[in-house]
């Protein structure tokens, strides 16, 4: 799940709510199973609410043993694969039940479920769909998962509806006003966002996921100690440690005190219409070989790269050669020298000695081998650097934006779309240019409506960004206003 620019599912608690009994009890023709089949079954479900999960795919094996053609045991066989996060495994269950029944809605909601989890929005709505179809559209909570998914996808305006029409079949659905709140944070509307995750937190006092996208809000508001409020109130209720990780980097970061991962080392690059910024990592060990390496730090903030360079080189002739850090932000430098080949070099060392994953130096290297003309090493180190920051538990926003920067100019529109889509939603809006680069893929397929959406929410999140002037003149040239 992809948190939080909010705007996700908790796969694990709204898998629970299929689990119905008189569904797994009864068969669509409304006759009774067996008396063994039902006692197989209950305990089943006893042990899967208890997360008891072996036991509980030992019972629905021997349903499934009993009476093959029970959609049921192969729902919740795969549910227990998703409780477990074995993705694979679970959609393997899901489909199973499916080849039974294939309108069988436990199912479908449930790989619509896993799919979204793992960043297939347009897959999961196709199957959210159909369950809506085949529901009569009465279950709020399908309409709120749809909504999501089509928020992902784009379809903005329908996201809105669905999120309404959950609201108005359960007025107490406190996730469906997140979910409205996340999407008004999206396009800038910060007064109605504000609005509406307030109506969450008073439906859901209890609740992170909104008291997250109020500190979100409130940050874009430059309300620095509501926003802190805010976060610090969201870990009070968190239980998911990767999505506490990133509510802590957030009260870091406006503190001043989050690692130079985000602040330091980082800066642009910039080539026609694309916004394109670097990461760095300090240490954070400034009393090795301490003079040089806070003078290194200090000529970095100064944007002084020859002498961050001399200094670094320093640090290295004087053991720190196997630092992978020293040797990122080295690499840093060098290349805002324009001296490529050597940024490559130190790139790659580092992340030689960094074996286990460093996704600030594929980042950076990702950069350069991009300014050499490399797309095809770019587009790897891109990727590598999303895969090492989701090992991380985190986020990479700024490689998923250049990432779809390579795939809309290979063509690849439909992978450009995902990727910008996901530097979007990972970002909580601190990576705007990604509505930029969207806008120019949509109006490239002639989507011109999309695209005058998104360059409007780009220019108000960044009335004065490297991409402003051009946003204007391509909206004048869509509306003729």
């Amino acid at each position: 799940m992809q948190k939080r620019a909010g705007l996700t599912l908790c796969l694990v608690l709204a898998i629970t709510s299929t689990l119905s009994l008189s569904a797994l009890l009864v068969k669509a023709e409304g006759s009774r199973y067996r008396p063994d089949t039902v006692a197989h079954m209950q305990q089943g479900i006893k042990f899967l609410r208890a997360k008891q999960l072996d036991q509980a795919r030992s019972q629905f094996e021997t349903v499934i043993k009993m009476e093959p053609s029970i959609p049921d045991a192969y729902n919740n066989i795969g549910l227990s694969y998703a409780y477990e996060n074995k993705v694979d495994k679970a959609i393997q269950y899901y489909r199973k039940a499916l080849d039974i029944e294939p309108l069988y809605v436990p199912a479908l909601n449930n790989l619509g479920l896993v799919l979204y989890s793992t960043g297939k929005a347009e897959e999961a709505l196709y199957y959210w769909r159909l369950c809506l179809k085949i529901s009569g559209g009465q279950e709020p909570e399908l309409h709120y998962y749809a909504a999501n998914a089509m928020r992902d996808v784009g379809q903005k305006k329908e996201a809105r509806e669905n999120y309404l029409i959950a609201i108005k079949l359960d007025p107490s659905h406190a996730a469906a006003h997140s979910g409205l709140a996340a999407l008004d944070l999206s396009e800038g509307r910060l007064d109605e966002a504000f609005a509406e995750v307030n109506k969450a937190i008073k439906l859901k006092p209890d609740s992170a996921f909104s008291y997250y996208h109020l500190g979100l809000i409130e940050e874009r508001r430059h309300n620095v100690a509501a926003a802190i409020k805010a976060y610090e109130t969201s870990l009070k209720y968190e239980t998911v440690s990767k999505y506490a990780q990133e509510t802590k980097n957030r009260i870091a970061k406006l503190n001043g005190t989050a690692p130079a991962s985000g602040n330091l080392a980082q800066g642009q690059f910039n080539s026609g219409q694309d916004d394109q910024q670097g990461q760095g990592d300090d240490d954070g060990r400034s009393e090795m070989q301490g003079s040089m390496r806070q003078a290194a730090r200090e000529a970095m903030k100064r944007h002084a790269w020859a002498e961050a360079v001399h200094d670094f080189d320093s640090l290295i002739r004087t053991g720190a050669g196997e630092d992978p850090i020293v040797l990122n932000n080295l690499g840093y430098c060098q290349a805002n020298l324009n001296q490529l080949a050597k940024a490559v070099e130190s790139y790659r060392k580092a992340l030689m000695i960094k074996s286990d994953g460093f996704p600030e130096a594929q980042f950076n290297l990702g950069m350069a081998l991009r300014r050499m003309g490399d797309n095809a090493g770019a587009e790897a180190a891109f990727r590598k650097a999303i895969d090492d920051s989701s090992l991380r538990k985190k986020t990479n926003p700024l490689a998923q934006n250049m990432l779809g920067i390579i795939l809309r100019e290979r063509g690849d529109y439909n992978g450009a779309d995902r990727a910008f889509r996901k530097a979007i939603l990972q970002s909580g809006g601190d990576v705007p240019v990604a509505h930029y680069n969207l806008a120019v893929l949509l109006e490239r397929i002639e989507r011109s409506r999309d695209a005058v959406s998104e360059y409007k929410t780009y220019l108000k999140l960044a009335p004065r960004g490297k991409n402003a002037t051009n946003a204007r003149l391509r909206l004048k040239r869509l509306t003729g206003m």
